[in-house]
C-alpha cells in the first residue's frame, strides 16, 4: 500500500449516507422555495388608499345618408368627423370609443386609449358603414351602455353626434336606462332645423349629381332637436344646438364632460392582499448557503487522535 491509512482517510473521505441526505434536501428545499417566491405568493390583507380617475367616452355618430347634406360645410358628417378628431386632442387620460349607427349601430371602436387607432378608424367611417333604414339613436345608447364596464371605476359619458329624430327605436326609455347607470348623454344636432338641407346621390355608373327624392319630390332634411333636448335632460347632461354653426367639440368637451374628470378622482380604501415573495427568497437563499458549507462525508478524526 503506498499511501498510509490517515492520508488516505483525507485525500478519499468515506460519504456519510445521512449527510448526503441532509445535503440534497437542503438543495431541494432551496429549489422549491426559489419557485413559490417566482410564483410571487400574497397573503396578509391591508388596507390601501386609491384614486379612481379617467372618463370612459363613446362617441354616437350618425352615418345615416341624411348626414351628407351641405347645409354644414363640407357636410354634416365629415364636419362632424373634424370635431371628434378635435376632441381626440383635448382627451387625456380617458378611453374612448366609436359607435356608428344608422338603421343599427356598430361598434367601429371599442373603449381605448389608443387613439392612433380611433382616428385611422374613424377617418373610413361613412354612410357605408353600418346598415342603413333610419335613425336609430336608441340601439345605439344602448349598444353603448352594453359596451361599457358594468362597474367601471371611471366616470362614464355619451357623446351622440346626429341629424335626425328617432321614435322607433325608443330613445327616450334608452336614455332613462344610461340615467340608471350614471351616464351622462352629450347630444349634439346637427343641420338647419328651419329649413334643412338636400341629400345628394352620385349616380355609380355616370358620377352624375343628384339628390334624394321620395314620390318624386326631393328630401329635405331637417335637424329636430326636441329628442335630443329630452335625452341631455333625462341624463343630467347637455344639449348643443350646433345647427349649421361651426363649433368646437374639443372646448365643448372640456366645458360639460371635462367637468366630470375633476369629480372623478376620488379616495377610497381597498382591501389588498401583501406580496409575500421575500419570505420564501430569504429561506431559500438559507437553504443554499448550508448546502454550500454542509459536507457529505463523514468527519475524520483528528491527526492528534491517530498519533
Amino acid at each position: 500500500m503506498f499511501l498510509d491509512e490517515s492520508m488516505m482517510n483525507h485525500l478519499m473521505p468515506t460519504l456519510d449516507a445521512g449527510r448526503f441526505f441532509r445535503k440534497s434536501l437542503l438543495l431541494l428545499l432551496a429549489f422549491v422555495f426559489s419557485i413559490v417566491a417566482v410564483a410571487g405568493p400574497r397573503f396578509g390583507i391591508y388596507y390601501e388608499e386609491v384614486s379612481r380617475n379617467g372618463v370612459d367616452v363613446f362617441i354616437l355618430l350618425d352615418v345615416s345618408r341624411s348626414m351628407l347634406a351641405e347645409d354644414v360645410v363640407p357636410n354634416r358628417l365629415d364636419r362632424a368627423k373634424a370635431d371628434i378628431q378635435d376632441l381626440l386632442d383635448r382627451v387625456v387620460g380617458d378611453r374612448v370609443g366609436l359607435i356608428a349607427f344608422a338603421g343599427k349601430p356598430i361598434i367601429k371602436v371599442p373603449l381605448t386609449t389608443d387613439h392612433g387607432f380611433f382616428r385611422q378608424t374613424l377617418r373610413s367611417v361613412n354612410t357605408n358603414s353600418v346598415p342603413h333604414g333610419g335613425t336609430a339613436i336608441g340601439d345605439a345608447i344602448r349598444l353603448a351602455l352594453r359596451a361599457m364596464p358594468p362597474e367601471a371605476d371611471r366616470q362614464r359619458a355619451i357623446v351622440l353626434i346626429t341629424d335626425g329624430e328617432d321614435q322607433e327605436s325608443m330613445p327616450l326609455e334608452a336614455a332613462r336606462d344610461a340615467a340608471e347607470r350614471q351616464v351622462r348623454i352629450l347630444t349634439i344636432g346637427l343641420g338647419n332645423p328651419l329649413e334643412g338641407g338636400r341629400i345628394p346621390m352620385r349616380d355609380p355608373n355616370t358620377g352624375q349629381l343628384t339628390y334624394l327624392k321620395y314620390n318624386g319630390q326631393e328630401v329635405w332634411s331637417k335637424m329636430d332637436e326636441t329628442t335630443l333636448r329630452e335625452i341631455a335632460r333625462i341624463t343630467k347632461g347637455e344639449h348643443i344646438p350646433a345647427g349649421t354653426k361651426s363649433f368646437d367639440l374639443g372646448q365643448i368637451y372640456a366645458d360639460s364632460i371635462g367637468r366630470m374628470q375633476g369629480s372623478a378622482y376620488q379616495t377610497e380604501q381597498r382591501q389588498k392582499l401583501r406580496q409575500q415573495f421575500q419570505i420564501f427568497l430569504v429561506v431559500a437563499v438559507v437553504c443554499l448557503l448550508l448546502y454550500t458549507v454542509t459536507s457529505e462525508h463523514r468527519e475524520q478524526p483528528s491527526n492528534s487522535l491517530l498519533r
